[in-house]
């Protein structure tokens, strides 16, 4: 990830680059509603949705494409690019009517070619996308066009949520042929708006409306500035001198000088991202599963809730499924228990303590502190942490997947998907090196089971697994906290905060 760091002043938006081509991209950028993110890709940053290094890269490509369907909070599915959808009587095959009269930006019609290419690249290996480890239920021949307007999706499995899972940050749609080389700094969509300015690593992105979008009436912005920073009090100034609309993450420690402003609205999501601590289960002391479950009997969950994210959260139960949810294996987050975790490191070997050390960065709102709270709470089991902060602007790219004990953080996803981002051994981002073929067996099972209970029983088993033997210390989910300034109006935060629209966001100057 990079840093932003706003300033005050006319200055904030033009820094890190210089001439007169700066300015000249500041000023007309101005005149458009001007969104504020906290994540960083930096060079990575791609227009191609199969991409997707960081939530950096959502600001961009949910403003530009569209998915073939799409999910409220609930996981609900909506429709998108598609109409509507059925499943034949055996569940194999899953049918989806296109929205017709839907053009790329290029002008190309948006066609049933479209959606096939788009999911087979994603399966596609040499491709290297995160998509293949959460579409992995899929068959790239199973999926064809009958005709120009529909699509079919055909499993060797019945995929009873298919249309949930396809929801992924990946699954935007692309033309048929698009080639990465050309995706990765030149968008092609069917979204609510089109590509202005846009560099990797630079510190504007300019979007402007698309005349010819699908939705009459939307977008109501004629343009979206996105910018980001990640120095929490700077943001809140640059909100406040009105050079900044709307603000997509309002870090815990500064809302109480925003809740009381009248020209600022706060507005909080349910269990948004998940704020995480990693450890390799493959390297010592972590590839002893006591001394796992002993680092995850030291959390005070609900204090760390409490000092983090000053009560803007809800507890973890260690695996990606929120307490709350049905497919949760338990309905009681883990308690601390200083002495059996002790006894276990005691058991493990470590009876005179463990010492490690914790890399973090401010790579999400919180996540320093976390690490900071954490090594606290673990000394009363003997357990000395060295937390290491490092630079948020390189924490992604040299310290995350690279250490063998790191902070992270990762959205709300529907169960069958959280599981597997991470956490499958076709996972792109294995941050705690579990490769385990019975988990996944287990998972996709679950994600392949038609009762309802059964599978939900399944998608249990599958978290406790995770929970109980894994590497993956969740102590919190995070309610997220936006800001819109007054005059300001339409937009509706998603727990899945990679899941942007902005088509209704609109702003009065």
């Amino acid at each position: 990830m990079r840093i932003l760091k706003l300033m005050s002043g006319a200055a904030a938006f033009a820094i890190a680059i210089s001439g007169a081509a700066t300015l000249a991209m500041a000023a007309a950028g101005d005149e458009c509603v001007k969104v504020l993110g906290y994540e960083w890709s930096g060079e990575k940053q791609s227009m191609d949705p199969a991409d997707m290094e960081s939530g950096d890269d959502a600001y961009h490509i949910f403003t530009v494409y569209n998915r073939l369907v799409d999910v409220d909070d609930n996981f609900k599915v909506l429709p998108e690019l598609a109409t509507e959808w059925s499943v034949s009587a055996d569940g194999l095959t899953w049918t989806f009517k296109l929205r017709e009269g839907v053009k790329f930006h290029s002008g190309k019609d948006f066609t049933s070619a479209d959606v096939v290419y788009t999911f087979k690249r994603m399966l596609d290996e040499k491709l290297g996308s995160g998509a293949r480890a959460v579409l992995e239920f899929l068959d790239a021949d199973g999926i064809k066009a009958p005709d120009p307007h529909t699509v079919t999706f055909t499993t060797k499995k019945p995929v009873v949520e298919l249309p949930v899972l396809i929801t992924n940050k990946f699954t935007n749609i692309v033309p048929d042929g698009a080639k990465h080389e050309d995706l990765r700094l030149h968008e092609d969509g069917t979204g609510p708006f089109m590509q202005e300015a846009f560099t990797p690593n630079a510190p504007v992105r300019i979007f402007k409306k698309n005349p010819n979008y699908w939705d009459a009436g939307k977008p109501k912005a004629d343009c979206i500035r996105v910018t980001v920073a990640q120095e929490a009090v700077a943001a809140v100034s640059a909100l406040k001198a009105g050079q900044v609309d709307l603000m997509l993450n309002v870090d815990p420690s500064v809302i109480s000088t925003l809740k009381d402003d009248p020209s600022v609205k706060l507005l909080e999501t349910a269990a948004s991202n998940s704020m995480t601590i990693s450890f390799w289960v493959d390297t010592k002391p972590f590839d002893n599963v006591k001394v796992r479950e002993a680092l995850k009997l030291v959390v005070d969950r609900q204090a760390m809730i409490d000092t983090v994210l000053l009560g803007f959260g809800e507890p973890g139960a260690d695996n990606p499924v929120p307490v709350g949810n049905p497919n949760s294996y338990t309905k009681e987050a883990p308690k601390q228990d200083i002495e059996k975790a002790k006894a276990l490191l005691a058991e493990a070997g470590y009876k005179d303590g463990l010492k490690f050390d914790l890399y973090t960065a401010e790579g999400v709102p919180g996540m320093v502190r976390m690490a900071q709270v954490y090594a606290e709470q673990a000394k009363a089991a003997g357990i000395d942490i060295n937390v290491i902060v490092t630079p948020a602007e390189s924490f992604w790219d040299d310290v995350w997947l690279k250490q063998p004990a790191v902070t992270s953080a990762w959205s709300m996803r529907p169960p069958g998907e959280g599981l597997a981002v991470a956490y499958t051994q076709s996972a792109k981002w294995k941050e705690t090196h579990w490769e385990r073929p019975d988990y996944d067996a287990l998972l996709l099972k679950a994600n392949t089971t038609v009762d309802d209970a059964e599978r939900r029983k399944l998608f249990q088993q599958t978290g406790e697994l995770l929970a109980k033997e894994g590497g993956l210390v969740l102590p919190m989910f995070v309610h997220q906290v936006l800001a819109l300034r007054k005059g300001c109006e339409g937009y509706t935060p998603r727990a899945q905060n990679f899941n942007l629209s902005f088509e209704d966001l609109s702003c009065s100057k």
